[in-house]
């Protein structure tokens, strides 16, 4: 029979491997963003999420002009902070909460209108120094033909994407790093890049219109960029 040292030693690392199974990534979404349908996306999104890849997710569902977000509180415990929103009005309180995230350089994702989540104020650090972006407003309803710009992890396994509605994007910030360029033929502007801020990695696109989270390239693109900013490995695809 084994000695009560080994019986000890291997419920041990029995308990270490548990702990390090059950281990997830924990993301926070605020959504927000009544125009391309944020809410809508992220009902379908998240549970595939939670049930293909090692995450779990907790939400503040918002709208456009919001005031104050419910749930927010869970910030605090998210590894990662996923922002799909539109020109929220959000009281300092709450503003305080979400700054705090970015500002401890923990993972930041920003899609589509999260170049222009908040108040003006808010917009200009979010969007300039913590995603390194620029948002000039769009173009119209063209077609997008989008192409990848640079090898990286996070366009791993990620094939051909075709999106609308372009958005413009003025000289990225020095440190952000272009990853996606969107072709309408008349321009051609950066979709997606990656950033770090406060040590910590951040991720934007400005693709995310609705036909996009039924894109699995575009699903394994955002997936992508969760794991990268968490820093964790890039996982096996899944669609």
């Amino acid at each position: 029979m084994p000695s009560r040292r080994w019986v000890c030693l291997l419920l041990a690392l029995g308990a270490l491997s548990t702990s390090f199974a059950a281990e997830k990534i924990r993301v926070h979404f605020i959504s927000g963003s009544k125009e391309y349908r944020s809410e809508e996306s992220l009902k379908a999104f998240i549970p595939w999420l939670e049930t293909n890849y090692h995450m779990t997710a907790t939400v503040s569902w918002g709208r456009d002009g919001v005031q104050e977000l419910d749930g927010l509180e869970a910030i605090k415990q998210a590894d990662v902070l996923f922002v799909f929103a539109r020109r929220m009005k959000l009281k300092e309180p709450q503003m305080k909460l979400i700054r705090a995230h970015w500002e401890a350089g923990k993972a930041v994702i920003g899609v589509r209108t999260a170049s222009h989540a908040f108040q003006q104020a808010d917009n200009e650090m979010f969007d300039r120094q913590v995603m390194g972006g620029n948002y000039q407003g769009h173009f119209g309803n063209e077609l997008v033909k989008v192409r990848h710009l640079a090898e990286h992890p996070v366009l791993r396994n990620v094939g051909a994407i075709t999106s609308s509605r372009l958005y413009k994007a003025g000289p990225l910030a020095k440190t952000a790093t272009a990853l996606q360029q969107g072709d309408i033929g008349k321009a051609q502007h950066a979709v997606t890049w990656v950033n770090t801020w406060k040590g910590g990695r951040t991720f934007y696109t400005s693709l995310g219109v609705p036909q996009d989270f039924e894109d699995a390239d575009f699903k394994r693109l955002l997936v992508n960029a969760i794991f990268w900013t968490a820093k964790w490995k890039t996982p096996t695809v899944k669609r």
